[in-house]
């Protein structure tokens, strides 16, 4: 059963059930599927032989409509940052080659910046009567998601509907997410993470949450959100976890509904995890790791109740997936034995859109251990096998770097930072330039009002407890930070810069924004 069919059974089962909610409007499942059906029809009219369809993704339940209109227009959809600058926008457009986005009146504005000379589709322009259910084949395309490669450059990742129904069936039946869930959405559905929680309430009908993203900047204001809409699951990045306990928000204020938090996109500080772990013991936790040429994950690891881990593996593979790990000598199973992860399945995505040498450079038909031959992505992390038979992540290829004649992980080096006690997270990089390594820091601060954020100033009012300040001690400067990473790592991996920030740059998703960094060593 694909996507649209699922969704339509499940709107026929539960219609008047919430599906998607912000803070100010709702649609409940008959809604949601009669408002995207009568969108998909104009869709259809517009877009008659399918093809791409932008979607200007705006931080609220209308975005589901658009989304789903595409689908029933026999479309598929690209999402679209209305903050994105406008040469990038361009690009994105120019590259998918749509003639037709779907979004609301104000983004007339937005697309003539970006020099878009198709049609803008609203809500308004609905058919009164609605699309039918497309035919639609496991191989056609769902979606594609834009991402920055090392170049910079935009690359479209094309996802099928096959792949995307088999991740989601398989995600919820591992996990036992029901149609009982409330899904608390953190990232930004112009992000891929997004799909998961669109698709888990479009598959199980869970209802789906879209917290704004200025309670993000107030923790306790979040969890407060996350109680009044009674949301039990929760999948997002560690940064916005870990925003959380950096300021102490569950000492004033805990989550009451919460049942279990996933986590996704990058290693989560063990610190901040840990007091995640001892706030909230009675729920589950699990890591999740995927790629965006995949539909969904392809592997899990739930932290054991009770326990406190010193390190987070990437887990074991889901069912529907095989995972491998590829080294110049060929395919190992040995404990730290560090190979590149390949996996192969029906979740895997179907090009890079309109880019045959990087397809073929990412995705290959190759001899498996067992001689069969099989499609598979070659994701370019690097990971190994820990003594329990778990994956365990170790780096990127382009974050492994050869300094002083060493192989050296930046990753590494950010885990052995973290340990320090005064940093709250951390990021290395290697300057080529310099040919230097250097860490960025942002420090712990143990006074830190649990209202507010390091990364924004705070309005002129009382938001959390007031919490008395010891005099002032003398800021910890890099050097100070060198001398005590001295002991825990070998002399060619010491950092020969640290720069303290007070918050490090996110990128939208709320992921460690790297290239901002970058930058920040040019200067």
């Amino acid at each position: 059963m694909n996507i649209l069919a699922n969704f339509e059974e499940i709107a026929a089962r539960w219609p008047e059930k919430t599906a998607v909610a912000d803070e100010c409007h709702a649609y409940t499942f008959a809604a949601l599927r009669q408002a995207a059906a009568c969108l998909g029809a104009a869709v259809r009219d517009r877009r008659p032989n399918g093809g791409p369809v932008g979607v200007i993704v705006r931080r609220g339940a209308d975005t589901a409509v658009l989304f789903f209109a595409a689908v029933y227009g026999g479309c598929f959809y690209v999402p679209l940052d209305p903050d994105m600058p406008p040469h990038k926008l361009e690009t994105i457009l120019r590259d998918a080659g749509t003639s037709l986005v779907l979004g609301a009146a104000e983004d007339e504005k937005l697309l003539a910046a970006a020099g878009f000379a198709g049609a803008l589709l609203t809500q308004a322009e609905a058919r009164p009567e609605p699309a039918s259910l497309p035919p639609v084949p496991d191989d056609a395309p769902l979606y594609m998601v834009y991402t920055s490669g090392s170049t910079g450059k935009p690359k479209g990742v094309l996802k099928s509907h096959g792949a995307m129904a088999d991740f989601i069936r398989v995600y919820t039946e591992t996990f036992a997410l029901t149609g009982e869930e409330i899904i608390g959405n953190q990232n930004p559905f112009f992000f891929d993470a997004a799909a998961k929680d669109l698709y888990c309430m479009a598959w199980t009908g869970a209802t789906l949450e879209v917290i704004p993203a200025e309670k993000f900047i107030f923790p306790v204001r979040l969890v407060e959100y996350l109680n009044a809409r009674e949301i039990s699951y929760i999948c997002w990045v560690p940064t916005a976890l870990a925003l959380v306990t950096q300021l102490n928000t569950f000492r004033q204020l805990l989550p009451r509904t919460l049942r279990s938090v996933f986590f996704v996109g990058e290693p989560f500080p063990m610190k901040q995890l840990h007091k995640w772990l001892t706030s909230l013991p009675g729920i589950r936790y699990v890591n999740l790791y995927g790629s965006t040429e995949l539909a969904g994950i392809c592997c899990a690891y739930e932290i054991p109740r009770g326990e406190l881990p010193d390190s987070l593996p990437m887990g074991k593979p889901l069912a529907n997936c095989r995972v491998f790990l590829h080294t110049e000598a060929g395919f190992t199973t040995e404990p730290g034995v560090l190979g590149e992860l390949w996996v192969a399945g029906p979740t895997l995505a179907l090009e890079y859109y309109r880019d045959p040498e990087k397809t073929a450079a990412v995705f290959s038909v190759e001899e498996l251990p067992d001689g069969t031959r099989a499609r598979v992505l070659r994701s370019g992390d690097l990971a190994q096998y820990d003594g329990a038979g778990n994956l365990v992540f170790v780096s990127r290829k382009d974050f492994q770097i050869k300094h002083m004649g060493r192989r050296i992980e930046l990753g590494e080096i950010e885990a052995v930072a973290e340990t320090l006690p005064e940093i709250a997270r951390c990021c290395c990089l290697y300057n080529e330039a310099k040919k230097r390594i250097e860490l960025f820091c942002a420090m712990n601060n143990p006074y830190k009002d649990a209202g507010t954020s390091t990364a924004f100033p705070p309005p002129h009012e009382n938001v959390g407890t007031s919490i008395a300040c010891p005099p002032a001690q003398a800021p910890i400067d890099g050097k100070t930070i060198q001398s005590r990473l001295r002991p825990l790592l070998s002399d060619y991996m010491l950092p020969a810069k640290v720069h303290i920030l007070d918050s490090l740059p996110t990128n939208p998703n709320g992921k460690l924004h790297r290239q901002a960094m970058r930058e920040m060593m040019q200067q």
